[in-house]
């Protein structure tokens, strides 16, 4: 999640008119200002994106946390969260969970509730947004800065999804963010597709990915910096744009394979919910733990042959 999760506050960032409108509509006039980083009195917690908003000379803070999948700490935690955020700021707060990934669920909560003896006598109600439930707006060209976000929004995730979601891209005129949303489409899709089907699609892109995304210069910390310096020591263009396609690629690669160990650590996690239910956060938090694909995949196939998550447990803690 941690590849998604930085993908969609790159798009939060860049496109919070977009953000807005989803989750509150036709545009009515909103004044915003994005809070980087907003921290809360919980140690070590940062929320994932918040905009102080103002109509009327009214101000509130609208909260957005992203989830790839449905967890069962999610209204505990956005009840949490709204009430840490009233405090530290001083203003009402309009929290919203935000589904990414499509999938089949019966019903999504959209309250905290407590309970005693089977009455309800404490209730923290929130928004609940399903994207896929916006895909044809995200496609058609409403929405169309969330086109990133296509490939997990679709039950069939194919090439030709890949370069439409590429040409709605293309159509940004703002080469930052132009950058920026195609970097993303990349880390997203490498869930769904192998690298090489990645690199041909974008290849025409690289370059600028290199020199004008933010995101990728986060890669290029992380990686390129070789590729980069050995092409510019050449002094020549032919050297400098072999550094830079090289480096950029070494550094789409060690981007990908993050995401496709945590695609793993995902697909491990939703086939044990699936066979048994409710999982404990531990078993996240050990997953969280290993780095090694090859080990990933050997638990992903254990996933589906042992008869309880206790076994599933005594193999994990000898990995």
């Amino acid at each position: 999640m941690q590849v998604i999760d930085r993908s969609i506050k790159v798009l939060a960032r860049q496109y919070p008119e977009t953000f807005i409108k989803l989750v509150l509509g036709k545009d009515t006039g909103w004044e915003y200002q994005t809070l980087e980083n907003p921290e809360i009195n919980i140690p070590e917690k940062r929320l994932d994106f918040v905009y102080e908003i103002e109509q009327n000379d009214n101000k509130y803070l609208l909260h957005l946390e992203f989830q790839l999948r449905h967890e069962k700490e999610v209204p505990g935690r956005i009840f949490k969260y709204s009430a840490y955020l009233t405090e530290s700021y001083g203003l009402p707060v309009i929290p919203v969970v935000i589904y990414l990934e499509k999938r089949n669920y019966r019903r999504l909560p959209d309250a905290y509730i407590v309970e005693v003896n089977n009455k309800v006598v404490s209730s923290f109600t929130y928004q609940v947004i399903k994207l896929w439930d916006y895909e044809q707006d995200i496609a058609g060209g409403k929405l169309k800065e969330l086109a990133p976000l296509l490939v997990l929004l679709k039950d069939n995730r194919d090439v030709a999804l890949l370069e439409y979601t590429r040409k709605l891209i293309l159509e940004e005129k703002d080469i930052k963010r132009r950058a920026d949303s195609l970097s993303v489409a990349i880390s997203v899709a490498e869930r769904y597709f192998d690298r090489e089907i990645l690199l041909n699609i974008f290849r025409e892109e690289f370059k600028m990915l290199l020199k004008e995304s933010s995101f990728v210069q986060e890669w290029y910390n992380e990686g390129l910096q070789k590729g980069l310096r050995d092409g510019m020591e050449k002094g020549l263009e032919e050297g400098l744009e072999k550094g830079l396609e090289k480096g950029l690629e070494k550094g789409l690669e060690k981007g990908l394979e993050k995401g496709r160990i945590e695609a793993l650590r995902d697909s491990i996690l939703e086939v044990l919910e699936e066979r048994f239910g409710v999982l404990r956060s531990g078993i996240g938090k050990k997953l969280e733990e290993i780095d090694d694909s090859a080990a990933l995949k050997s638990l992903f196939k254990m996933s589906l042959k042992v008869n309880s998550l206790e076994e599933f447990e005594k193999i994990l803690d000898q990995v």
